[in-house]
């Protein structure tokens, strides 16, 4: 897990995937990550990445639902 946490401390994988290449939670990347002082990799491109992403899965969740 050293290895992914470092790699994301370098910008070179995002929190995501370093806790899949860690065959590890995000969560648990999330703790590790602290617990070891790694500086969060998050600005606010990011953030509005991450806007879109969850706005169009609530979309697309939303659809097909009964009424």
């Amino acid at each position: 897990m050293e290895y992914y946490a470092q790699a994301y401390g370098q910008n070179k994988m995002t929190l995501a995937k370093a806790a899949e290449e860690a065959g590890v939670s995000l969560w648990e990347m999330m703790e590790y990550a602290r617990q070891k002082k790694i500086p969060a990799q998050y600005n606010l491109d990011d953030l509005e990445h991450d806007h879109k992403t969850v706005s169009r899965r609530r979309l697309k969740a939303g659809r097909g639902k009964d009424k």
